[in-house]
């Protein structure tokens, strides 16, 4: 019946208005995570790319912080889940990832003259990127009794 189909999950997401002068913040994919109980009894997750490429070829120069590649100002989808299972309860949301971009702390540290920059500026345990992200609420899905 009706109870048994796959949820369907509109997604949509727009670039961080506030990060455009930069040229950074630039979206990269959407992606759907599930999670559920299995039969086992623990936790599995598996995640989705439903909109976007992680493989887009998008990165940022580290010395200067400047974006290269592409990216998308928008990004939207509609999902639905190949291996849903109506009487197995599971949780969705939907995580949002933009391109690689400069961490806080390499901004700071390239402000400052070569001299002058801290040991923590040449560290490589402290990554010089990030990847940030946004995610959505939780929607939950009950067995249809």
């Amino acid at each position: 019946g009706e109870g048994n189909r796959s949820p369907a999950f509109a997604v949509w997401a727009h670039r961080d208005i506030g990060r455009a002068d930069s040229g950074e913040g630039l979206l990269q994919r959407i992606q759907i995570v599930k999670g559920w109980v299995g039969d086992d009894g623990s936790f599995h997750q598996a995640v989705f790319d439903v909109a976007g490429d992680a493989e887009n070829g998008a990165g940022v120069d580290d010395q200067t912080c400047e974006p290269v590649g592409p990216g998308a100002d928008q990004l939207c989808a509609v999902w639905r889940d190949p291996g849903f299972d109506p009487g197995r309860s599971a949780v969705y949301y939907a995580r949002i990832v933009e391109n690689p971009s400069c961490r806080w702390s390499t901004h700071q540290c390239l402000a400052l003259p070569e001299a002058e920059r801290p040991d923590g500026c040449s560290d490589p345990r402290i990554s010089k990127t990030v990847q940030e992200r946004a995610w959505t609420s939780p929607i939950w899905v009950e067995p249809s009794s």
